[in-house]
């Protein structure tokens, strides 16, 4: 029952929008910490880097409006990945979310959207984030829940990843620390064979994030203490087509045909 409810919620209807336009944004990173930022780029995001005056970084990111192309196939036909811990229950639960896929994009969007649904946001950060924790209690922060989504990705044969960096956001958000104007974040790249890396967050999008996603080109292993990240420019907006699931709500980077 409780699979069935989650495939349900994962076929929910896209809501259409109507127009797309590049979201750009432009950033002042300072402090001992600001070389966590460098060059990034994969399908449909690009940040750019430059030094300023001062030491400071300007970083400009730009996210692409265009549709996702890939149609790489699924199956993938690749082999289980050796280095997972075995879990017959979290390959079961994988495979049933990607179901009858006949394309990766197709699976990524079901299984991410099964996540949406069983994992529920908690900001206990004492709680365990490993993945077999996240899927036992159903309750993880951001690092768990990224953890587990690549988890099952990895289990049905797409490579996955996470990433860590800034989200910009409210003030009121769990989280939040001024001298960054968000917080630190953990979210996820899939890896297309025909595309490359694409951005997602478990948490919120498919197959692509905003503008007010910074990666560090690297994993940090401490939490930055030393960096201030103020936002100097925005424009643009991506509006894509909404999938409302009963717990969540995502942005789902279209398709191309």
């Amino acid at each position: 029952m409780r699979l069935r409810v989650l495939l349900l919620a994962a076929a929910c209807a896209v809501v259409a929008v109507s127009s797309r336009a590049d979201e750009l944004a432009i950033y002042r990173a300072a402090g001992a910490d600001a070389g966590l930022f460098d060059q990034y780029d994969n399908d449909g995001y690009s940040l750019a880097v430059t030094p300023r005056q001062g030491g400071e970084l300007e970083l400009s990111v730009r996210v692409s409006a265009m549709p996702l192309s890939s149609r790489a196939p699924f199956p993938t036909g690749a082999a289980l990945d050796a280095s997972l811990t075995r879990s017959a229950e979290r390959d079961a639960f994988a495979k049933t979310l990607a179901g009858d896929a006949a394309t990766q994009a197709q699976a990524v969007e079901r299984v991410l959207s099964g996540v949406a649904s069983y994992v529920r946001y908690d900001t206990d950060r004492s709680r365990r984030q490993d993945p077999a924790s996240v899927f036992a209690s159903r309750r993880g922060h951001c690092v768990g829940i990224s953890e587990l989504a690549v988890d099952l990705l990895r289990r049905v044969g797409i490579t996955a990843r996470t990433v860590q960096g800034v989200l910009r956001t409210k003030p009121d958000s769990d989280g939040y620390e001024e001298r960054i104007g968000g917080v630190f974040h953990r979210w996820i790249e899939v890896y297309y064979p025909d595309t490359g890396f694409v951005f997602s967050d478990p948490s919120s999008s498919i197959n692509s994030v905003d503008a007010r996603y910074v990666p560090f080109k690297s994993r940090a292993f401490e939490r930055p203490r030393q960096l201030r990240l103020t936002q100097v420019e925005a424009s643009g907006r991506l509006d894509y087509p909404v999938r409302r699931l009963p717990d969540a709500t995502l942005r789902v980077r279209p398709t191309g045909k």
